[in-house]
């Protein structure tokens, strides 16, 4: 899991670098490394054994990696996705939860169980033939956040049920370092992991962090800039990516209520919330959505606001996010 590539409803929202982080100045020290499949960056300001505390950053990215990873056999998730039935982390117990929040908000527009909707459209896709209705409805037995019951730190769901983090993983593991940083005795930094973005303290000029948001399809142009003080930011887009099957393309965003490829779904995503995984999870959330009913769950929400352009390449942004937003 965590891997750069496209995030489906649930799985992998591909985070394509609409935002770009301002950072001042060359005082503050940075180390970037890959984890997980993504770049990530952690800016933080000059401190005692700066080394030390950026190397043991990148050690606490990789510990929640190792819980959620789908492509390690050991992790927490594939051994769940296995058994069926498995005691985890606090770590795991906290993003279901927090998974869970998002789909009910969403009516199901984000769904941790849509993976085996992905493996229909994979295979699909390699056998050149779309799926059948067939296909799709009885997948979609397989398919359903409801289903899946904590009993304190167990976690079971039912046969032929897997489970995928990706949507929202990510996101929390940007929380969980600048929780260690903060912890560390770091009051200014930055932390962003292919996108998603958590920002706190100041920049090198005193004022809050300033991310500017690309255009997502004209590099180097920036459509806004948003201030962000102690709080996140996450872009995703999923333009360039599709299913090709028989010649027609079939977009990579799968609706975990229906089953089907979603048509018009946004260029980009922005959303800004008081953690990184919130606003990880919601902007997969939205894909499936689409602007008007992401504008409208908004309302619903507290503490975080969205700038999404659609397919059309309209813009809509919720009313707070435009106090946010410098022009």
């Amino acid at each position: 899991m965590l891997k750069t590539q496209i995030k489906l409803t649930i799985l992998f929202l591909l985070t394509t670098f609409f935002i770009v982080p301002v950072v001042y100045g060359k005082t503050y020290v940075s180390q970037q490394e890959i984890v997980a499949g993504t770049f990530v960056k952690i800016t933080i300001e000059p401190i005692k054994e700066n080394e030390k505390v950026l190397d043991e950053a990148f050690i606490e990215m990789k510990r929640i990696e190792k819980i959620f990873s789908i492509y390690d056999k050991d992790s927490e998730i594939s051994q769940l996705n296995r058994l069926k039935k498995l005691k985890v982390s606090d770590d795991t117990i906290y993003l279901l939860k927090k998974s869970f929040y998002i789909s009910s908000i969403t009516n199901g527009a984000f769904d941790i169980t849509c993976k085996p909707l992905i493996k229909i459209y994979k295979k699909a896709e390699k056998r050149n033939s779309a799926p059948t209705k067939n296909e799709i409805e009885e997948t979609l037995k397989s398919v359903g956040w409801e289903k899946i019951v904590l009993k304190g730190n167990v976690v079971e769901m039912p046969k032929n049920f897997e489970i995928d983090l990706g949507g929202i993983a990510k996101g929390y593991m940007v929380d969980k370092v600048v929780e260690f940083l903060k912890k560390e005795g770091v009051k200014n930094g930055m932390v962003n992991a292919g996108g998603d973005i958590f920002a706190f303290g100041k920049n090198l000029k005193g004022k809050d962090w300033q991310i500017g948001i690309q255009h997502p399809l004209r590099k180097r142009y920036i459509l806004r800039r948003v201030g962000i003080k102690n709080s996140a930011i996450a872009t995703s887009g999923t333009y360039e990516r599709f299913y090709s099957i028989k010649g027609k393309k079939y977009g990579h965003i799968i609706n975990p209520l229906t089953g089907k490829t979603v048509q018009g779904f946004p260029l980009s995503v922005t959303v800004v919330a008081s953690d990184c995984a919130t606003a990880d999870g919601f902007a997969t959330a939205f894909f499936v959505l689409g602007a008007k009913k992401s504008l409208q769950t908004i309302q619903k929400v507290n503490n975080i606001g969205a700038f999404i352009i659609d397919g059309n390449r309209k813009i809509y942004e919720s009313n707070n996010f435009s106090k946010l937003s410098f022009p």
